[in-house]
């Protein structure tokens, strides 16, 4: 009896491993992050993940402005450095670059230089891989 639990009771390990393995899921997909200041609405997409990542704000109104990206994590009190965005036409920007540096809750500031002055607008998002 005793020999029969030395065989079964690795298998069994095992089983439970790879089914717990495939029980996590596809990595998460794109995100679209949605934020309102006083004078600008974005819309922010990008990947949830760690690394480099490419970054995509559109801006409302269209107008011409300098757009900048940088991620803070509270509760840690972990800080990015900005990361210029460039025009990807009218109200469309494109930021390329490491973002986050662990997994956990993020907000983003998505930094706005226009003729109506400076702003930051803040999203949140969760950093799960």
């Amino acid at each position: 009896m005793r020999r029969r639990l030395y065989i079964v009771l690795p298998v069994l390990l095992i089983v439970a491993g790879i089914v717990w393995l495939f029980q996590a899921g596809p990595a998460p997909g794109p995100a679209e992050l949605r934020g309102r200041g006083t004078h600008h609405a974005v819309v922010v997409r990008l990947e949830p993940r760690l690394g480099p990542l490419e970054v995509r704000v559109e801006l409302q109104p269209a107008s011409p402005a300098e757009v900048s990206i940088s991620a803070v994590m509270p509760h840690m009190g972990h800080t990015t450095p900005e990361l210029p965005a460039r025009s990807d036409g009218p109200g469309r920007y494109v930021a390329r670059g490491e973002l986050f540096t662990m997994t956990g809750p993020w907000e983003i500031g998505i930094r706005v230089r226009g003729s109506s002055g400076t702003e930051v607008i803040k999203v949140n998002t969760l950093i799960t891989a």
